[in-house]
C-alpha cells in the first residue's frame, strides 16, 4: 500500500473548503462535500494510502511498487514493495471486517528508502514493513487499515511523519493535528483537507506493543471512522 490518499491516483489541484475546528482528544466530524462524482470517480483511499514520506497525505504521486518480490531478501533500498501475503503476520493483525463489511483488497510490504520513509529515515528507520486493506465507502469515500512494523518504530514517530507531510504538501490545508486515547493507550490524530476532499489519520499502538496501528480515512461520517478505530482495537 503506497503513500496516501489520492483522487483516484491522480495528482489533483487543491480546492478551498473550510473546517470545523478540532478539540485536543476528541474525535470530530468530517463534513461532506456537496458536490458528488461519479462512482468511477471517488476521491477515496487508494491502495497508496499508507505509506509515508512527502506525499503522504499530498495526492501526489509516489513510485511504483514492485509487482513482486522476495520478503526474505535484502530491500536494497527499495522504494516501495508489496504484494499480498508478501508478511502473512501482519495482514493478520488487520481485521477481517468493519461494521461487518468486507476488504476490498489486502496485502503488505515494506518500504526501505528516504524518499518513501520521510522522517523515520532521519529517526534510524531503515526498513519498516506493513499490512494493510481497504474499504470503499459509498460513492466516494474509503478506509483503509494499516498495521506497522519496524525498528525503533513508535506511534509517535509515525504519526509525527504524517503531519509533517501533510504540513509540508502544497495539495493541503487545514492540517491539524490532536491528541486523543484509543482503548486506554495514547493516539494521534492528523485532519487534513485535500482539495475537495476531507482525510483523517489516527495512528496508535496495538495492545501488545508489537505493531503500530493507523486508520486513514476520506469523506466518511465520523461514526464509520469511530467504528474503523473499534475493529482495529
Amino acid at each position: 500500500m503506497p503513500p496516501h490518499p489520492m483522487v483516484d491516483g491522480v495528482c489533483a489541484p487543491p480546492q478551498r473548503a473550510g473546517r470545523r475546528a478540532a478539540v485536543p482528544g476528541t474525535l470530530v466530524t468530517m463534513p461532506t462535500t456537496a458536490s458528488r462524482r461519479p462512482r468511477g470517480g471517488r476521491a477515496r483511499v487508494a491502495v497508496a494510502a499508507l505509506a509515508v514520506g512527502a506525499a503522504l497525505l499530498a495526492a501526489t504521486c509516489a513510485p511504483a511498487a514492485e509487482a513482486s518480490f522476495d520478503p526474505a531478501a535484502s530491500c536494497a533500498g527499495a522504494a516501495r514493495q508489496q504484494m499480498k501475503g508478501a508478511y502473512p503476520t501482519l495482514e493478520a493483525r488487520i481485521p477481517s471486517t468493519i461494521d461487518g463489511s468486507a476488504a476490498a483488497s489486502r496485502d503488505s510490504g515494506r518500504f526501505c528508502a528516504k524518499e518513501t520513509l520521510g522522517s523515520l529515515n532521519d529517526a534510524g528507520v531503515r526498513e519498516m514493513r506493513f499490512g494493510g486493506a481497504i474499504w470503499e465507502v459509498g460513492d466516494r469515500g474509503g478506509i483503509q487499515l494499516g498495521a506497522f512494523e519496524a525498528d525503533g518504530l513508535t506511534p509517535a514517530l509515525l504519526a509525527e511523519e504524517y503531519r509533517r507531510a501533510a504540513d509540508a504538501s502544497r495539495r493541503t490545508e487545514g492540517v491539524r493535528a490532536t491528541t486523543l486515547t484509543v482503548a486506554g493507550r495514547p493516539a494521534w490524530r492528523i485532519d487534513v483537507v485535500n482539495g475537495s476532499s476531507r482525510q483523517a489519520v489516527v495512528v496508535w499502538g496495538s495492545a501488545d506493543g508489537a505493531v503500530v496501528q493507523v486508520v486513514v480515512a476520506a469523506d466518511i461520517e465520523e461514526a464509520q471512522l469511530q467504528a474503523a478505530i473499534d475493529a482495529f482495537r
